[in-house]
């Protein structure tokens, strides 16, 4: 499935808020919340990351949101701009996975030939610019897939904790690495060996083209998407956020909320190595302690590096220049190197 991708107008970002995992209760503040609502660091939440990222790739008419009603005073504030019908509300967590079909789904409804981007919420990177690069590289590549959908593969000095890992192979045809197997947050020595053997850790960054994402939701739910079609065209027609409702799937087997899944191989997808992001999934408690450790010590050093480099300014500023001979001065402005 190769096609040329159209003007900017064609493109839409989902921004996924509502992944919450086991650890609801985590927090880095005085009240308790989801990680990818909390500051690591200085600056914006991850949610606020997330959504600067949507909006510098498409056009902010075309952001959407899935997020989970529990927690509405969080994400509501940092979600002004996107319009209420392109808002996916949950209102269980057995209901979240639906969220981001439901806003799939109406993307297609607009042209099937749209690419949509899915961007994680619950994640951590220290180079914005260079997933910048990497994403708008991936959608360059996109029509020189052949499945039509592309994933981020991270590769970064640091190992990571309780990440997802991807092995992958050169594809013998078209653009981007093939998808061999998947590892589900293997133990450290096991992740160790992979990486070893080039395996990438799963970003959970997709960008593909919308009828191969509704393809993939009709094939495993073949009832729950026509609801959703539904609610999400009565949500456009009146104006309002897309509520959905845990009875969508009422009447279908229990399972049928965790049968649809993203990775390989049940997605049929290609991969793109990214090297040097320094990106965390934060997937357990231990990977946001991990990382909220790193930050903080960067942080100090960064201080201690600002009081030693405002030393020796001051240093600097005692030495009377005059005393510099021809030759001397010559000598220091070349210190720096070629």
């Amino acid at each position: 499935m190769v096609r040329h991708l159209e003007a900017d107008g064609s493109r839409w970002c989902i921004v996924v808020a509502d992944d919450h995992r086991a650890d609801r209760a985590i927090g880095l503040g005085r009240h308790p919340a989801p990680v990818q609502y909390c500051r690591l660091g200085e600056g914006a939440t991850l949610l606020q990351r997330a959504l600067h990222r949507a909006a510098e790739m498409v056009p902010s008419s075309q952001v959407l949101v899935s997020a989970f009603e529990e927690y509405r005073d969080l994400w509501e504030p940092s979600v002004w701009f996107i319009k209420p019908e392109k808002r996916f509300v949950s209102v269980s967590p057995q209901a979240s996975q639906l969220g981001v079909a439901a806003a799939i789904l109406s993307v297609a409804a607009h042209s099937t030939s749209n690419v949509i981007t899915i961007l994680p919420a619950r994640c951590y990177v220290t180079h914005e610019r260079i997933l910048r690069r990497a994403m708008n590289h991936a959608l360059a590549e996109l029509p020189g897939i052949p499945e039509g959908v592309v994933t981020l593969g991270m590769l970064d000095r640091e190992e990571g904790v309780d990440e997802d890992y991807l092995l992958v192979g050169r594809a013998r045809v078209g653009r981007g690495l093939r998808v061999d197997g998947f590892a589900r947050q293997p133990v450290p020595w096991v992740a160790r060996h992979l990486r070893q053997h080039g395996a990438l850790v799963a970003s959970g960054i997709l960008i593909g083209y919308a009828g191969v994402f509704a393809a993939h939701i009709s094939k495993h739910w073949p009832g729950v998407s026509k609801k959703l079609a539904q609610l999400t065209a009565a949500a456009v027609a009146r104006g309002e956020e897309c509520e959905i409702p845990s009875v969508v799937y009422k009447g279908d087997p229990p399972a049928l909320p965790h049968s649809l899944r993203w990775r390989p191989s049940a997605f049929r997808q290609r991969v793109i190595g990214v090297c040097h992001s320094g990106w965390s999934g934060l997937k357990s408690p231990q990977s946001v302690a991990r990382m909220v450790e790193f930050l903080s010590n960067r942080a100090e050093a960064e201080l201690n590096d600002g009081i030693r480099a405002d030393e020796i300014h001051h240093a600097t500023e005692e030495i009377d220049a005059t005393s510099y001979g021809e030759g001397d001065l010559t000598r220091s402005m070349n210190l720096g190197g070629d």
